[in-house]
C-alpha cells in the first residue's frame, strides 16, 4: 500500500508529507480564447447530493486544466456545491539533454497558482489511499480528466459519490488515450464529449451520465488545437452541469445511444506521422500534419535510394498545393520529388518547397524542414540550396 505524496505551498515554501493548510485561491476565467459550441438551458445550482462535494481532481495536461479552472470558479461562487478541491498529478518528469530539466505537468502549475492542495502519484500501477482535504475531511468525489492512470477500485469505492471522467468523444466511440487525434485522422464529421462514471478496472467503460446532444460538427481541415480547445471548454461545461444536476447520485440514469464502439489508442509518431509518398495524396498528408503538427520521411538519393535512406526529414506547415500538371511528362514525376518555387501573392513573393505525392495525388507545399541532426529551417531556402548543389547527385524524399 502506498500513500500519496502531499505537497502544498504555504508562506512561500513547499512542504512534503505535512499537514495541508487552507489557502486563499484566486479566480481564473474558464477559457479566454474559446466559447462553447453548444448552449445548454440554464439549470439550478442546487445539487441533489446530501453534502457538499470534497473533490480530488486527477489531471495532467492542458485539456484537464480547463475543467479544473471551471471547478475552481464554481467552488468560489457556489460553496454549497463544492466545498473543497484537492489536485492529484503524476510525478514531475525529467527531460532534455542529460535528463537535467524537470518538466511540470500543466495541471500542477495551475494548482500552484490557485493555491490548491496538491498530491502526486509516484509510480504507475501503484495503489494509494485517498488523502484528507484541507479541512481534515474525507474526499467524497473523484474527478479524472485526461489523467492517464487507472484510478484504483478501492479509492473509487472509498469516495461516497464515486468518480467521474470527462472524455472528448461520443462514447462508446473512440475509447482510449487519443480520441481527438483519431477523430480527425478518420475524418469523422461529428464529435462531442461524454461525462461518465469511473469504472473500477477499465478505461472509458463507465456509465454515461451526460453527453453532447446534438453532436458538434467538424468543419473540413479542422486542426487538432482548434478541436482540442473547443472540446476542453465544452467538457468543462458538461462536467459542471453533471454536478449541478446531481446526475452522479444514485439511482443513475445512464445515457443510451447508437454510436458504434471504436478504439483510440495512443498515437505512435513512427507510424501515424510517417509519410508514404507512393500511397498518400496531398489532402491526406495535409490532414496528418494538421493533426499531428509535423510529419516525417527519409531524405534519399535518386541514383541510389537504398544507400542514403538514413536521414530523417521532419516537415511542418504542410498544405495541399494547386499545381496543374501541364505537360504529359509531369504526370510521371516520381512521388517524393521536391521543387523550389517562388510564389507571388498580392504583389509579394516568397520561397516555398513543393513535393510530389502519389500519382494523381497532387503536390504539397512545405513551410519548414528539419533534417536529422540539423536545426529547423525554411523549406523553400533549403530546397533552393540543395537543388543548386552540382555534382552531389539528386535528392528525393522516400
Amino acid at each position: 500500500m502506498r500513500f500519496l505524496r502531499s505537497l502544498v505551498s504555504f508562506a512561500g515554501y513547499t512542504h512534503y508529507h505535512g499537514r495541508l493548510y487552507p489557502a486563499s485561491p484566486g479566480t481564473f476565467p474558464i477559457c479566454s480564447r474559446c466559447t462553447s459550441p453548444i448552449h445548454f438551458r440554464s439549470v439550478s445550482t442546487e445539487s441533489l447530493a446530501k453534502e457538499p462535494l470534497k473533490i480530488l481532481f486527477c489531471g495532467s495536461d492542458h485539456f484537464s486544466t480547463v475543467s479544473l479552472k471551471a471547478l475552481h470558479n464554481e467552488h468560489l461562487s457556489n460553496g454549497d456545491l463544492i466545498r473543497s478541491i484537492d489536485v492529484l498529478t503524476l510525478e514531475d518528469k525529467r527531460s532534455g539533454r542529460g535528463m537535467k530539466t524537470i518538466r511540470e505537468v500543466p495541471v500542477k502549475s495551475l494548482a500552484k497558482s490557485l493555491s490548491l492542495p496538491r498530491h502526486e502519484v509516484c509510480e504507475f500501477g501503484s495503489d494509494w489511499n485517498l488523502p484528507y482535504n484541507s479541512f481534515g475531511e474525507n474526499i467524497n468525489m473523484l474527478i479524472a480528466v485526461s489523467f492517464g492512470l487507472l484510478i484504483p477500485a478501492r479509492s473509487i469505492g472509498d469516495a461516497k459519490y464515486g468518480g467521474l471522467n470527462v472524455h472528448p468523444s461520443l462514447l462508446p466511440m473512440y475509447r482510449g488515450a487519443a480520441p481527438i487525434y483519431h477523430t480527425l485522422l478518420d475524418q469523422q464529421p461529428i464529435t462531442g464529449v461524454s461525462v461518465q462514471t469511473l469504472h473500477p478496472t477499465k478505461f472509458d467503460d463507465g456509465e454515461i451520465l451526460l453527453q453532447t446532444n446534438p453532436p458538434i460538427s467538424i468543419p473540413p481541415k479542422t486542426r487538432y488545437r482548434t478541436l482540442h480547445d473547443t472540446l476542453a471548454v465544452h467538457g468543462a461545461e458538461l462536467l459542471l452541469e453533471t454536478l449541478r444536476r446531481g446526475l452522479f447520485v444514485p439511482p443513475l440514469n445512464p445515457v443510451k445511444n447508437d454510436y458504434k464502439p471504436s478504439l483510440a489508442p495512443k498515437i505512435d509518431p513512427e507510424i501515424h506521422a510517417r509519410i508514404n509518398w507512393i500511397s498518400q495524396d496531398a489532402e491526406e498528408i495535409e490532414r496528418h500534419c494538421g493533426t499531428l503538427n509535423t510529419v516525417w520521411c527519409k531524405l534519399s538519393s535518386v541514383e541510389n535510394p537504398e544507400l542514403e535512406r538514413r536521414k530523417r526529414a521532419i516537415l511542418s506547415g504542410v498544405s495541399a498545393f494547386e499545381r496543374p500538371e501541364r505537360a504529359p511528362e509531369e504526370t510521371e514525376i516520381k512521388p517524393g520529388t521536391f521543387r523550389h518555387l517562388t510564389v507571388i501573392n498580392d504583389g509579394r513573393s516568397y520561397e516555398t518547397m513543393i513535393v510530389k505525392c502519389r500519382k494523381g495525388g497532387g503536390w504539397i507545399s512545405v513551410e519548414g524542414i528539419k533534417i536529422e541532426g540539423k536545426r529547423l529551417v525554411s523549406a523553400g531556402e533549403w530546397a533552393r540550396s540543395i537543388l543548386a548543389q552540382a555534382g552531389k547527385g539528386g535528392k528525393i524524399f522516400a
